[in-house]
């Protein structure tokens, strides 16, 4: 009886998921929950914090689109308040595994600044950089999908003050969003 039980919920499912197939086509806008860490090379940063984070796009076709996004964080030194903010924009390669699983890569670039506004520290890089991410949309509805993610961003931070600072950033995030297709 269960198995038939089961038999049954798999077909239906299946049957269905057309029905729920994803309008790829045009503009998204969606929100992201992210865990970050970050490091640069010569090993003075090593911390992680959580990230709130929006991201839009435009997908021209079933297989290529554009996206834009902006994420900040929580602070990710416990002792100063050390946060970081960013802005992406790249171009998105995607592929239809099902009616209602796309997965994507994009490589873009990245704007980001690292902040402190703590008593004790108030200084803030900025640097210009490289992304890379990868992730797979899961359609909930025809105009609502999850999105689970995994992103790399380098950037070489700049201070006016600090002309000989040469340590790259790497910020590797990953998390999960949910984005509403128009």
């Amino acid at each position: 009886m269960k198995l038939n039980s089961l038999l049954t919920a798999g077909i239906l499912l299946a049957v269905s998921t057309p029905a729920f197939a994803a309008k790829d086509l045009g503009f998204y806008l969606g929100g992201q929950v992210n865990q970050t860490s970050l490091e640069d090379n010569i090993g003075v940063l090593d911390e992680s914090a959580k990230g709130l984070g929006v991201y839009g796009g435009y997908n021209f076709n079933d297989s290529f689109g554009i996206e834009a996004g902006f994420f900040a964080t929580d602070s990710f030194v416990d002792e100063v308040d050390v946060r970081m903010a960013a802005f992406s924009l790249s171009p998105v390669v995607r592929h239809a595994f099902t009616d209602s699983v796309t997965g994507y890569l994009k490589a873009g670039l990245v704007l980001n600044r690292i902040y402190s506004d703590d008593d004790e520290v108030d200084e803030s890089y900025q640097g210009t950089g490289w992304l890379f991410g990868a992730g797979v949309d899961v359609t909930i509805t025809e105009s609502l999908a999850l999105r689970v993610f995994y992103e790399i961003n380098e950037t070489e931070p700049e201070n006016s003050e600090l002309d000989n600072y040469y340590a790259d950033i790497s910020l590797v995030q990953y998390g999960i969003g949910l984005h509403y297709r128009f």
